[in-house]
């Protein structure tokens, strides 16, 4: 079943589809550049997402044929004009601070998810991508952080992007704001697979099939070691995880998914791949 939750016009266009999230950038005049307002619906939708057991997959993408050119330049050229406030609280850093709780809940999200990028993904719209387990692109869009060229730092997308792309490596492209290929953002570590423009929709239904196809309380319970991997010493780790993998054994998962082996089955919570829905 397919259940639309916002209006076409918002600026973030949510299809929920066989238990997956469809969350589109629907700024297409504009590029889907993000302003507050838009990042402000993300973050929503984000902890309505986080919340919620029955979302298997998050997929993120933009409409119009671009997936993200990243900061809005009118917004920018609005907060320069700005004062830092009295009580020190600057607005160009709130905003900023903003867009970077954004992608740490982006990142947080309990089920698999996954950014499809078309056209171009600019500064921002790269952060969002990097942020997500799984980066698909169209072989002929691009990839630019090209915030030093503009007289920025990458601020908020840095630690996302050196995640995804190693300290070295991600450092020297937000350095030089170097335009990207399909194929050099596939070798740089930022996209995890790529396709002709045609054939994205196809890559992206294989990829929610692979998905639909594992358990999900696993998917959540490996989400949440890799987690905690990234943030503790490995004793701890490891101890956490002999937890999730007894927790696991013992909820009954195991055995449907044994009995689907021996039986040559599937198991009971596999789906077929989805079908699509359209862009707004």
């Amino acid at each position: 079943m397919t259940e639309t939750t916002s209006p076409t016009l918002a600026p973030l266009h949510i299809t929920r589809a066989d238990g997956i999230v469809f969350a589109t950038l629907n700024r297409p005049a504009k590029r889907n550049a993000l302003t507050d307002d838009l990042v402000a619906a993300l973050d929503a939708e984000c902890e309505r997402t986080a919340a919620d057991d029955g979302v298997r997959a998050f997929v993120l993408r933009g409409a119009g044929g671009v997936f993200c050119a990243g900061g809005d330049f009118g917004g920018f050229k609005t907060m320069m004009r700005e004062p830092a406030s009295a009580d020190e609280i600057d607005p160009i850093a709130a905003s900023n601070r903003r867009f970077g709780a954004l992608l740490d809940k982006l990142a947080a999200l309990p089920m698999p998810t996954l950014a499809v990028i078309e056209g171009a993904a600019m500064g921002g719209g790269c952060g969002l991508a990097a942020a997500c387990d799984r980066v698909l692109m169209a072989d002929d869009a691009y990839l630019s952080m090209p915030e030093t060229s503009l007289g920025l730092p990458p601020a908020q997308i840095a630690p996302f992007i050196v995640a995804r792309a190693g300290a070295v490596r991600g450092r020297w492209l937000m350095l030089t704001g170097r335009r990207l290929s399909a194929a050099d953002a596939l070798h740089a570590g930022l996209v995890d697979e790529t396709a002709s423009a045609d054939g994205i929709g196809l890559l992206l239904r294989g990829e929610l099939a692979r998905v639909l196809a594992c358990e999900p309380a696993a998917q959540r319970a490996t989400k949440r070691i890799v987690a905690d991997a990234l943030r503790r010493e490995s004793g701890a780790v490891l101890d956490a995880a002999a937890s999730e993998f007894a927790a696991a054994l013992r909820s009954g998962a195991v055995a449907e998914g044994l009995a689907a082996l021996t039986d040559r089955r599937a198991p009971r919570w596999a789906s077929d791949a989805p079908t699509l829905p359209e862009m707004p």
